[in-house]
């Protein structure tokens, strides 16, 4: 059975919400007896993975099945000051069922998987929150459908990942599609990178190769972009035009609108 059949036993969502972590702690270590899904939204942690506490970065889900060992520790990064700082944000998700134990079994599942924080995926999590969430009205068919639409969406990054390592073109394509998602909020090269799984050399290179600019100038160019069909169709006041589009300062992103369209943003708005 795959997560595409609509027959069968449904899979049992046991848990799932979203859990914020302040301060610094070590769950126990313990063997699982269900399947355990968790998404690094926020901040970072280290969890077991294959045996080794690893690094959690956003886009991290992990993946485990009945009988691995799971734990979690949460660590204030030393650039950190101690306080009410938000360590790290996650959604989590325990579950069961027949067509579980065969979609597993179909192929090699990573303990942690790189996946995109792309609207789709965060919602589905969420849906599956929500849906657990209900004191009435609560169907099974609900949360099995949506984790079979999980499922679908880590299988074809498993098999996206498995080209992108042979593929450099898919490479930057992810790159482009990470950058697309995440350009009204800061955006770092390393984020870029560790996004599609290889070095910020090897990312700065690769994508300069495949379109003849740098990420960064990608990064700026989006933003215009963004910053542009919002003074076209919306009211909004450019000053917060500016910042929900990425624009760190007005004066800072009314050089640069200028500089690419040889107009001040106030002028490109009157023309409309």
């Amino acid at each position: 059975m795959t997560p595409e059949a609509n027959t069968g036993p449904l899979a049992e969502v046991l848990q799932a919400d979203y859990a914020y972590h302040f301060k610094p702690y070590q769950t126990s270590r313990r063997k699982l007896n269900y399947y355990y899904f968790r998404l690094q939204v926020e901040g970072q942690c280290q969890a077991i993975v294959h045996g080794e506490m690893t690094s959690i970065h956003p886009g991290d889900l992990l993946l485990y099945r009945p009988g691995d060992i799971a734990a979690i520790q949460f660590v204030r990064p030393p650039e950190q000051p101690s306080g009410k700082a938000l360590l790290s944000g996650n959604y989590y998700m325990s579950c069961r069922g027949a067509w579980l134990d065969e979609w597993w079994a179909l192929s090699n599942k990573p303990q942690k998987l790189k996946i995109p924080l792309s609207e789709s995926v965060l919602t589905i999590f969420k849906e599956i929150v929500q849906e657990q969430r209900r004191w009435k009205d609560k169907k099974p068919e609900v949360s099995d459908y949506l984790l079979r639409v999980l499922c679908l969406m880590i299988e074809r990054n498993m098999h996206d990942l498995d080209k992108h390592g042979k593929n450099p073109s898919l490479l930057v394509q992810r790159m482009k599609q990470y950058i697309m998602e995440h350009a009204t909020s800061p955006l770092r090269l390393e984020d870029v990178a560790r996004d599609a799984g290889i070095s910020v050399p090897r990312a700065v290179s690769l994508f300069k190769s495949a379109f003849n600019q740098t990420i960064m100038q990608y990064v700026l160019e989006v933003r215009l972009s963004i910053a542009r069909d919002r003074i076209k169709f919306t009211m909004t006041n450019l000053e917060r035009i500016a910042e929900s589009a990425g624009f760190g300062s007005y004066t800072y992103f009314h050089r640069v609108f200028r500089s690419k369209y040889g107009i001040s943003p106030k002028q490109y708005r009157d023309q409309y």
